[in-house]
Formats: C-alpha cells, structure tokens, sequence
C-alpha cells in the first residue's frame, strides 16, 4: 500500500467518523425537531395504512381515500374525547386527591413502624461511620422524607403533561408532516434513494420498504393492543365500582405504548386506587394487573406483532435509557419505533451488505 492509498483511507475514515459525529450532534442539538418529524413519520405510516385499507374497498383515487382517512381519524378522535375523554377529565381531580391521600398513608406507616429512621441511620452509619449533632440534625428523618411531596408531585405531573403534549404547535407540525409524506409516500422514498449511489438504489430502496412496513405493522398492532389492554382493564375496574375506572383504563392504554416501562406505571394507580378501598380490592387489582400482563406479554402482542421486527428486552431498555437520557419523555415514547428502524438498517445494511452475513 502506497503513501497516498493509506492517507486517502486515513482521510476517509476520518470523514465517516466526523461525519458521524456531525449529525449525532445535529440531532441531538435539534432534538425536538427531530422528534417532531419522526413522530409526523410515525403518523404518516398510519395514514398510509388506512389509506392503502380503503383502497381495496372503494376503488377511488388515492387523494380521495386519504381526505377519507383523514375525516375518519378526526372524527374518531373528537368522538373519544366528547364520550370518554370528558368523563375522564372530570374523574381526574377526585383521583389525584386519592393518589396523594394514599401516598401520606405510605408515609405515615413507614415513620409509624420506624423504618424510615432504622434505614436511614443504617445507610448513614455504614456511609459517614458516625456523625455530629449538627450533622444529625440536618440529615433527613428517613425515607419518607426523601419521596417527593404529593401535592408538588402531581402538580409536577400536570405541569409535564400540558408542556408536552398540549403545545398545539408541535401536534400542528406532526399533523401537516404526516399528511403530506401519506399524499405522495412514492416521491419521498425514491428522493431518499436518489441519495446513496446508483449500484446501491435497488438495495437502498428495498431497505425502505422494509422500514416502512415494520413501522406499519408495529404501529397497527400497538393501537389494537392498547385498545384491547384499555377496554379490559375498564371491564374489569368497573365491575369493582372503582373509582375513576375510566380514566385510569385510559391511562393503562396509553402507557402500554410504552413497552416494558409503560405497563409497571400504569399498574402503580391501580394499586393505589385499590388500597382506598379495602384490601380484597387491593388483591382483585393485582389480579387483573397479572392477568393483563399475561394476556399482553403472551397473547396479544406475539399474536399482533408477529410481521413486525422482533426487539430483544434488553435492546428495549437500552432504547428506553437513551432515548429518555436525550430526549426525555418523548424520546421514550418514541424509542421502540426508533429502534425498530435501526434494528432493520443494522440487519440489512450491515450484518448482511457489509458483513456477508445472514440476519435472519
């Protein structure tokens, strides 16, 4: 190898990983951004879906078919919000007044039994090996101490929701994004291919296509599953006479978007609901949390999810961490799409074009 061959290589990987680290920087700079167009992307595979669904049952031009599927997703979401969502809005005071009278019971019973100062002296001890008088009287009592605040809790909660999710700019954006990448799916993908060299284009747009259907089918079997997890968990609450069952049935869907993290929170209000009503009901609650749990885990989401890419658990949680580390609680909402396309670009473009290797 000549001097010049190796300093061209040199240059060369250089400027992979310089450009590499560019847009790593770019993206995380412009996260929200960022966010927003992947998010109007994930809408769009929705629209195409629905689009491409009523295809072959009105045989119209496909503009037509998307203003449908557009008046149809409105008119299904204002429905949701009129019906269920007033009602839930309206249990919402009376529920987080629960949640925070129970969470001071938990308090309350710690510092009764004295296991917020046993633990706290033991943790202090075994860390400092002794202390003064001063430094005694400023160390927290315990445990109770260092959970948060109920009030500010879920004042913080409300806060994080409405900063959020109710910026109607941002849905605005995700909307328009998501319209018109669904009016002309075929423009965009081949503007994408024309990106990477001829030889490469088939190969690249192959890739596309496998993307877009992982989104489609991972997309549509989330909004069944969360569907089904939302209606069964309301059934069961319901034939308790718990309170707030809706709104806390529509926070179980909702989470369940959330693969792994979604479902533990979602069970936390159940539990403390219940515990305001007697301790049966504790046990029914943690029952019906199993039983859907199972039903999800085995049933539903191996039955639903079967065309979609297969993401291992501990891929799932490393998405969840970085994703929040860098975007927050968007970015964890969105890190199981995210990882699915990284997931399809490692497999094609790497293990099989770069490797030689079968991905399976």
């Amino acid at each position: 190898m000549t001097r010049a061959s190796l300093g061209w290589r040199t240059a060369t990987v250089a400027g992979v990983v310089l450009a590499i680290g560019l847009c790593l920087f770019l993206i995380i700079y412009a996260s929200s951004g960022f966010l927003l167009l992947f998010a109007g992307t994930l809408f769009a595979v929705f629209l195409d879906a629905f689009t491409t669904g009523l295809g072959r049952l009105l045989p119209i031009p496909r503009g037509f078919r998307l203003a449908i599927a557009c008046a149809l997703t409105g008119a299904a979401v204002i429905g949701f919000v009129t019906s269920v969502g007033v009602t839930a809005v309206s249990q919402t005071p009376d529920l987080v007044r629960t949640l925070e009278r129970e969470i001071r019971g938990i308090q309350q019973m710690l510092q009764e039994y004295n296991i917020v100062d046993v633990v706290s002296a033991e943790i202090t001890d075994q860390a400092e090996g002794g202390e003064t008088d001063e430094e005694s009287a400023a160390r927290p009592s315990g445990i109770a101490d260092w959970l948060p605040d109920p009030s500010g809790l879920f004042g913080q909660v409300r806060a994080a929701f409405a900063t959020t999710f109710g910026v109607i700019g941002n849905i605005g954006v995700i909307l328009v994004v998501g319209v018109f990448l669904a009016a002309q799916p075929q423009l965009y993908r081949d503007g994408a291919v024309k990106l990477v060299s001829i030889e490469s284009r088939a190969r690249f747009g192959e890739v596309l296509d496998e993307i877009g259907a992982t989104l489609r089918f991972w997309l549509i079997g989330q909004f069944v599953t969360m569907s089904i997890i939302g209606l069964v968990v309301y059934a069961a609450l319901a034939a308790v006479g718990m309170p707030g069952a809706i709104l806390l049935a529509l926070t179980a869907g909702v989470l369940n978007f959330i693969p792994v993290l979604g479902p533990i929170l979602a069970g936390i209000p159940i539990i403390l609901v219940a515990m305001s009503q007697d301790w049966w009901v504790v046990g029914y609650a943690l029952g019906v949390y199993c039983v859907v749990q199972f039903l999800e885990g085995n049933i539903l989401t191996p039955l639903i999810q079967r065309q979609a890419v297969s993401l291992p658990p501990a891929l799932i949680m490393a998405s969840l961490v970085i994703m929040g580390l860098l975007f927050g609680l968007v970015g964890i909402m969105l890190a199981t799409p995210f990882a699915a396309v990284l997931m399809v670009l490692v497999k094609r473009l790497y293990i099989e074009d770069v490797l030689g290797d079968r991905a399976g």
